[in-house]
C-alpha cells in the first residue's frame, strides 16, 4: 500500500509540477492534487495486495489479480481525471 502511493503521489507529482511550473495551478493545488492520487494509488494497491494475499498458494491466480487490479485502478484513475478536465 506504501509502495502503492508513493509511486502514484510521484508520478502525480511530475505531472502536477509540470502544470505548476506553467502557472496553470498554484502550490496549494498541486499538493492537495498530488496527496489526493498518492491516497488512491495507496488504496488501489492495498486493495490489489489484500486480494492476491488471499490467494496465497496459487501463485499464476495471484499474479493475474495483482495485474488486473492494477490496471483497472489506472483505468478508473484516467476516467476520473477525465472527467474532472471535462467539468473545468
Amino acid at each position: 500500500m506504501i509502495v502503492g502511493a508513493l509511486l502514484g503521489g510521484g508520478a502525480s507529482a511530475a505531472t502536477q509540477w509540470k502544470a505548476h511550473q506553467r502557472g496553470e495551478i498554484e502550490t496549494n493545488e498541486m499538493i492537495a492534487k498530488v496527496t489526493k492520487d498518492a491516497v488512491k494509488t495507496g488504496v488501489i494497491s492495498g486493495g490489489s495486495t489484500y486480494v492476491a494475499q488471499q490467494m496465497a498458494g496459487r501463485p499464476l491466480l495471484s499474479m493475474l489479480t495483482i495485474v488486473s487490479a492494477g490496471a483497472a485502478g489506472l483505468y478508473l484513475m484516467e476516467q476520473l481525471k477525465d472527467k474532472q478536465d471535462n467539468e473545468a
